[in-house]
C-alpha cells in the first residue's frame, strides 16, 4: 500500500517524545511505499530550524526518510501549482499543494491535521489513519 505523507506524519515518527509516534511509526511500517510531497521535505526542515535543531540533527532527520528505500519524492504539476494559489488563507498554500498530489495520483493522504483532513473528506480523497 502506499500513502502520501504529510509533514506532521514524519515529525511525530521521528521524535520518540511526541503523543503519536506510536500510531505514525505504525502507519510508517505498514506501508510499501512512502510519498512525500517536495513541500513537505521543505515543511521538515523548517520545523526543525523551527524548533532550534542543529544542521547536523536536521541532516540527520532528512536522511533518515530519504535513506528509506520505500521513500519516494513526489513533485507538483505546474498546474497544480497556479491551482494551489487560489486559496484563499495563504496559511492553507502546502495542505493544498499536498492534496491536489493526492488527488491527482488517487492515493490515501496520511495526516493528523485536523483541516487537512476536512478538507481531503470533502474532495473524497481516502485517509491513514
Amino acid at each position: 500500500m502506499r500513502g502520501l505523507l504529510d509533514t506532521n506524519v514524519l515529525i511525530y515518527a521521528y521524535f520518540i517524545d511526541t503523543k503519536k509516534h506510536g500510531i505514525a511509526r505504525r502507519i510508517l511500517n505498514s506501508l510499501d511505499e512512502w510519498l512525500v510531497p517536495y513541500i513537505v521535505l521543505v515543511e521538515l526542515v523548517w520545523f526543525g530550524r523551527g524548533a532550534g535543531l542543529d544542521d547536523k540533527r536536521i541532516r540527520d532527520m532528512t536522511l533518515t526518510f530519504l535513506s528509506d528505500n520505500r521513500f519516494r519524492l513526489i513533485h507538483n504539476e505546474l498546474e497544480e501549482i497556479v491551482d494551489s494559489l487560489a486559496v484563499e488563507n495563504p496559511l492553507d498554500w502546502e495542505d493544498e499543494l499536498i492534496i491536489l498530489i493526492a488527488e491527482r495520483m488517487g492515493v490515501p493522504l496520511v495526516t493528523f491535521d485536523e483541516n487537512m483532513r476536512e478538507k481531503a473528506k470533502r474532495r473524497s480523497i481516502q485517509l491513514i489513519p
